[in-house]
């Protein structure tokens, strides 16, 4: 290769790095919303963890949205917390994705899992 294109290609890269640096760094340190919830008096949490929850009410999904939602007026949790796996094929298409309202918002309905 030319010295004079070795320069330029490596100038490049250097620059391409350079912005890729900065582009992370913004992300990384970009302010987080915070949730602030008081621990209970002797330092504890109480969480509730829901992964792989089902489709549309199917599967069994809404009897065990129910049986949630009694565990949770007993275990009265400060959290609920989804690991994910819940949305198969194509995914969510945006927030207003119908699929969410059918398979979350309709289920797990009992007043004891609508913590805010």
């Amino acid at each position: 290769m030319v010295p004079c294109l070795k320069n330029q290609s490596m100038l490049l890269l250097s620059l391409k790095l350079a912005v890729t640096i900065g582009l992370c760094l913004g992300v990384a340190v970009a302010e987080v919303q915070r949730l602030q919830h008081p621990a209970g008096d002797d330092g504890s949490l109480r969480v509730l963890v829901v992964g792989d929850w089902g489709r549309k009410g199917t599967h069994n999904q809404s009897e065990v949205a129910v049986q949630m939602g009694k565990t949770a007026e007993e275990f009265n949790p400060d959290f609920i917390i989804s690991t994910g796996d819940n949305f198969y094929e194509d995914g969510l298409t945006g927030t207003d994705d119908a699929a969410f309202d059918e398979s979350f918002s309709n289920i797990y309905t009992a007043p004891s899992l609508q913590k805010q």
